[in-house]
């Protein structure tokens, strides 16, 4: 490069030139090679890398390495690497952004990199290693289309760079990854939220992150059942001096209110649908993968928070796919979620939801109860008569189209219930349930009572028959 004014062009140019010499030196140092024991006896460096996209931790350390023997009688091994590493140092050290935070001792490197309020110290020569990650992961012009995207990311914040240059690399979401119906596309959902099934969002949560969460075969089917509620947005890193003040950046992202709106929503799922929802995991701060390699980051780990367990559901057969008409519905439901009559009807949605999900060895009584419970809170009831009284409300609430064995069902769940809060023995508790309802009944009474209906279409008037927030 020339002395004077910074030119981007030149600066791109000068890096698609000198990286791919780099590469080729870099690879003997990289492989097992029985000349060079070094390396190829290194746990670190050397082994099969089979299993990964391109080594850039590796890479880094191999970087530092040499940098740290220049110089030294280790360092004549690494003479030829240094001899291509060194001009791409200063290529890189010469853009203005590097060149402003940078150590200005001679052969240090050393300044700091934050992504969304978070990072530490970094050098160079890690984001030499991220643009040779970031390369392989191109198929065309590699080293230039990296380069690139690298000016793009270091450009001031007050420089338009456009969306084309980093095709996404600079795009972020919070999500909360659930297994439940099978998405088969983005669904919009409200406020920014969207519904994304997880091939969607595989460039920002680690597939073996899933794994640990999700129910034990679902990666069988691809992860085909394993969505995700995700908010969207951008984000660009910032860099300084390495011993200097904060940066001038915002405070590390919180889920905030995302943390209920979206668990709010997968309620309204489950209900609608009529089966499980499980929350695996929210997560805060997911960036690109791609983009954090960029700048030299292998992995960075977005805030976790611990969900629901799912690992009592096996996974081995998948989810069905999710229902048009019920997402509908639900999403109706969900843009009322401020007024007062939602208010009320938010624990019995919790509850239906949580009864869906029941799974172990006392499912079945378990389920009972929630159902029981849902219902007592959903119609407004003193403390005689209940089966009566529940029996004339859901004939109202369900009209008369609803399966008479549902409303049956239904009506006789105080009763069921009674038994099964008592301290009756497991052989009373089976036989009555067993002449009452069979469980795969009682399963469809979360979703034929849920409160869906009146939230989502108009209601019928009367005070006696109707559920209590209903108008």
């Amino acid at each position: 490069m020339t002395t004077g004014k910074f030119s981007a062009r030149d600066w791109i140019d000068c890096l698609a030139a000198a990286l791919p010499k780099l590469a080729v030196v870099q690879q003997r140092y990289l492989d097992p090679h029985p000349s060079f024991p070094l390396l190829a006896l290194d746990p670190l460096l050397g082994g099969d890398h089979s299993d990964r996209v391109f080594p850039l931790d590796d890479l880094r350390i191999l970087y530092q390495r040499a940098r740290h023997c220049e110089g030294t009688a280790e360092g004549r091994d690494f003479e030829p690497l240094l001899a291509e590493l060194n001009p791409v140092r200063h290529i890189v050290n010469a853009h203005p952004t590097v060149a402003a935070v940078a150590s200005p001792l001679i052969g240090r490197d050393e300044f700091s990199i934050r992504i969304l309020g978070s990072g530490g110290h970094t050098c160079t020569t890690d984001l030499i290693a991220g643009l040779m990650a970031r390369a392989d992961e191109h198929s065309r012009d590699r080293y230039r289309a990296a380069a690139r995207e690298l000016n793009a990311f270091l450009a001031p914040s007050s420089e338009e760079v456009s969306a084309s240059v980093l095709g996404g690399l600079d795009s972020g979401c919070d999500a909360v990854l659930f297994y439940g119906p099978t998405l088969n596309e983005r669904i919009e959902v409200a406020d920014g939220m969207a519904l994304l099934p997880f091939d969607k969002v595989r460039n920002f949560v680690e597939e073996s992150f899933v794994h640990q969460l999700a129910p034990p075969f679902s990666g069988v089917h691809g992860w085909q059942s394993v969505g995700a509620a995700v908010r969207s947005f951008r984000w660009k890193p910032m860099f300084g001096p390495a011993h200097g003040s904060g940066l001038d950046e915002p405070a590390p992202r919180v889920l905030g209110s995302f943390s209920r709106e979206p668990r709010l929503f997968l309620e309204l799922l489950a209900v609608s649908h009529g089966a499980p929802v499980l929350c695996l995991a929210e997560l805060v701060g997911c960036i690109d993968r791609s983009g954090g390699r960029l700048l030299g980051r292998e992995y960075r780990g977005p805030g976790f928070y611990r969900g629901s367990p799912a690992r009592r559901f096996d996974g081995s057969e998948p989810m069905p796919e999710a229902n048009p008409k019920a997402i509908a519905e639900a999403r109706k439901a969900y843009k009322d979620r401020e007024s007062e009559r939602f208010g009320k009807y938010e624990p019995v949605l919790a509850r239906l939801s949580e009864a869906l999900a029941r799974d172990g060895r006392f499912a079945f009584d378990d389920r009972i109860l929630d159902v029981a419970i849902a219902l007592e809170r959903m119609y407004e009831l003193d403390g005689s008569e209940l089966s009566h009284k529940i029996r004339t409300r859901v004939a109202w609430f369900l009209g008369m189209d609803a399966e008479s064995r549902v409303r049956e069902l239904t009506a006789a769940v105080p009763s069921i219930r009674s038994t099964h809060s008592r301290h009756s023995s497991p052989r009373q508790r089976r036989r009555i349930a067993i002449s009452t309802s069979h469980p795969t009944e009682v399963a469809m009474i979360p979703r034929a009572c849920s409160p869906l209906p009146p939230l989502s279409r108009r209601s019928s008037t009367g005070a006696y028959s109707k559920p209590c927030g209903a108008s």
